[in-house]
């Protein structure tokens, strides 16, 4: 029997992406005995499709609309943050709107039609669908181009209900429900990625933390030999003891989160965990989502966020504007200001900037910040910052390129 076309398709478009993580939507490859899967890179549109699962972020969806006008919208399945969070905004995009995890697409394929809540199943990545070989490196300190990243799930849910988040969609579709992988799945998970040709391994959730089997699956990651980073996550019973264990299993970095308003105040528990980071030789990533001011014009967070870089130190910071995603309770006082039509915006945009050349003043200050910290006699003092990493490469471009703008 000849088999059925899927493909898969991620909105945005991953191949234009400065890097690239696993799409959720390679957890739903169907049955292999029935369909010829393949996953599309540049989003080019392939009309001969008989199935197209499209995981859709809020940012992408105006290029998933144009894109379910061209092949019809009986065909799709659509899933992923956007879909979970408002699947009134797919109504006509997709014969098949799924609400939450769907790990079980062979029953989401063969079910009703219209809105469906997917179901969590434990069940493995099919890499072998995706191009891994045009995975990006992360510009975090100390990843060096012509290395790969790999990743895995110890836990499916959030443990945080935060307001800025790009990840609050999985708190807002199950709240404080938790799912732990057992050690098995993490055992057989690092298995199928042996196949595979690369040096970092990268924990994607934020639950690791508060796992049950935490020194099974600390034991099985000391074992794959890779250098590991992951997200703190809740920081309760972060010993000195067991900063070192994970030192010793391989990690080197883990990356902070930060909600930066005016007002905000420090977190005594946060610079605790940082300091025995340091001690154990663990690099710290710093993500600090920053609120515009009331104002609008005020450059308050300069001072605070130069304040945390000197007191964290850490090796690499990402700093974006926040943003009211879906999920959020932000998101509904904003949602009438900001037409279908300028999602794509979401992934870079304040709302409360006013204008983008406000918002491209803020954003030249944020980054002028970043690189006097990295050229700083603190960070010379932590590690050498012309070392040719990711991160090295990717701010000197970015320079190059305001030079010729």
């Amino acid at each position: 029997m000849k088999k059925k076309k899927c493909y898969l398709y991620n909105f945005p478009s991953l191949s234009s992406e400065v890097r690239v993580r696993e799409p959720s939507i390679l957890y739903c490859v169907p049955d292999a005995r029935e369909w010829d899967t393949e996953f599309v890179f540049d989003n080019a549109v392939r009309p001969d499709g008989d199935l197209y699962l499209c995981s859709v972020f809020t940012c992408g969806l105006p290029d998933f609309k144009a894109f379910s006008k061209q092949v019809g919208a009986s065909r799709i399945i659509a899933g992923g943050y956007h879909p979970s969070l408002r699947p009134q905004d797919f109504k006509g995009l997709a014969g098949r709107i799924v609400v939450g995890f769907g790990n079980n697409i062979d029953e989401l394929i063969a079910g009703p039609r219209g809105v469906v809540r997917g179901k969590f199943r434990p069940n493995h990545m099919d890499r072998s669908v995706f191009p891994v070989d045009k995975l990006k490196e992360f510009w975090f300190a100390d990843i060096y181009p012509g290395r790969r990243s790999l990743s895995i799930n110890t836990f499916m849910g959030c443990p945080f209900p935060c307001d800025f988040a790009g990840n609050c969609y999985i708190y807002a579709t199950y709240k404080d429900k938790k799912h732990f992988y057992p050690a098995s799945y993490i055992r057989k998970e690092l298995k199928l990625l042996s196949r595979y040709d690369y040096d970092y391994l990268f924990i994607r959730d934020e639950g690791f933390f508060l796992h049950p089997e935490f020194d099974e699956i600390l034991a099985l990651l000391a074992r794959s030999g890779k250098k590991i980073y992951s997200f703190l996550g809740p920081l309760g019973g972060l010993t000195a003891e067991k900063m070192a264990r994970m030192k010793a299993a391989g990690w080197f970095c883990f990356s902070f989160g930060f909600n930066v308003q005016e007002g905000c105040a420090d977190d005594p528990e946060k610079l605790r965990v940082a300091e025995l980071a340091h001690k154990c030789g663990i690099n710290l990533h710093l993500n600090l989502m920053i609120r515009g001011a009331r104002d609008k014009r005020s450059a308050y967070y300069l001072d605070t966020v130069d304040g945390i870089l000197r007191r964290y130190l850490p090796a690499s910071t990402e700093m974006y504007f926040w943003t009211p995603y879906p999920g959020t309770r932000s998101f509904e006082d904003f949602r009438v200001k900001f037409p279908d039509e300028s999602y794509r915006l979401l992934s870079h945009i304040d709302f409360k900037a006013g204008s983008r050349a406000l918002l491209e003043g803020h954003q030249r200050r944020l980054f002028d910040l970043q690189v006097a910290y990295y050229k700083s006699r603190d960070y010379a003092k932590l590690r050498n910052f012309n070392c040719g990493d990711t991160l090295n490469l990717q701010v000197n471009e970015l320079l190059r390129a305001r030079k010729k703008a």
